[in-house]
């Protein structure tokens, strides 16, 4: 029997699952350090290092919106995001603690448990969001004492990317890379947020052209998405309430140029502002859905 040559799809999805599923998940032992993340994207990045938080914040929410990786049921809960359980922090012992900077005036109450380090992988300055992602996780490794595991990740992920511009047989039309909100709004994600630097990679333009919040979204309504008629419709999240509008035929939805022909992808949930995991997520689901499209 002849061995068939893999497809390219078959490689790049091989190259983002593996960068996706980090090695087995560790907590403290073996050198390991104690972490705890006091916000998603810092408990995603540690996950996806292998290396499970030993606590995070609203863990139910997480999984629904951050989704993947997915946290170990070792993983303690903290409650709210802006609100964490100083007492359980203190009982957990860690080694250090992670912040998105969004708890600074708990700063110094921290810093008594243990050191506190800031990780921020979104850069608010202009700059290509997975090269600063990638520069953050290589930060956090330094800072931590993760520099293998961050080296071995960041390989994975810059192959999963480097493999995406020579991906064949998708349609790269322009796209509005949207969030459903109700019949009339929505999200739509701009040229300076996460999603864009994925699109960058694919060749894919994005087809909305104004600027938006420093994370790279905007609220706005729906009949705006017609400006570009020929341009496809990429939905992240909230694929029921999609699925619910479109059969309706709701007026203003079904107005629009990319749903009355039918170029409409439907993504689940992928966090926004996640770093290097959002990126690779965002990646795969995407990638999968175009190759799909244009096989059927």
């Amino acid at each position: 029997m002849t061995a068939r040559t893999p497809s390219r799809r078959t490689v790049l999805g091989g190259l983002v699952a593996t960068a996706l599923t980090a090695p087995v998940p560790a907590f403290a032992g073996a050198g390991v350090p104690r972490i705890v993340a006091l916000d998603w994207v810092s408990a995603a990045s540690l996950a996806a290092l292998g290396v499970m938080p030993v606590a995070a914040p609203e863990l139910p929410r997480y999984a629904q919106i951050v989704v993947e990786p997915a946290l170990a049921p070792g993983v303690q809960e903290l409650g709210l995001r802006a609100e964490p359980n100083l007492e359980r922090i203190a009982r957990l012992r860690p080694d250090a603690i992670l912040t998105d900077g969004e708890l600074a005036p708990l700063e110094a109450r921290l810093n008594r448990i243990a050191p506190v380090h800031r990780f921020q992988p979104h850069a608010f300055d202009g700059r290509d969001q997975i090269a600063a992602g990638m520069a953050a996780l290589d930060g956090l490794g330094r800072t931590v004492g993760l520099e293998r595991q961050v080296n071995d990740y960041l390989a994975r992920a810059q192959a999963a990317f480097d493999g995406a511009a020579r991906l064949p047989a998708i349609d790269r039309r322009p796209a509005y890379v949207i969030s459903l909100i109700d019949g009339r709004r929505c999200l739509v994600f701009t040229a300076d947020g996460l999603f864009q630097a994925v699109l960058d990679r694919l060749g894919i333009a994005n087809a909305w052209t104004g600027t938006g919040s420093a994370f790279g979204h905007l609220t706005v309504t729906l009949d705006q998405l017609a400006a570009r008629p020929e341009a496809r419709l990429i939905n992240i999240g909230h694929v029921a309430l999609v699925r619910a509008a479109l059969a309706m035929r709701q007026p203003v939805l079904s107005s629009l140029p990319a749903i009355r022909a039918g170029r409409v992808t439907l993504l689940p949930e992928v966090l926004f502002y996640g770093g290097i995991p959002a990126a690779l997520r965002f990646l795969h689901l995407l990638t999968d859905a175009l190759q799909a499209e244009h096989a059927a």
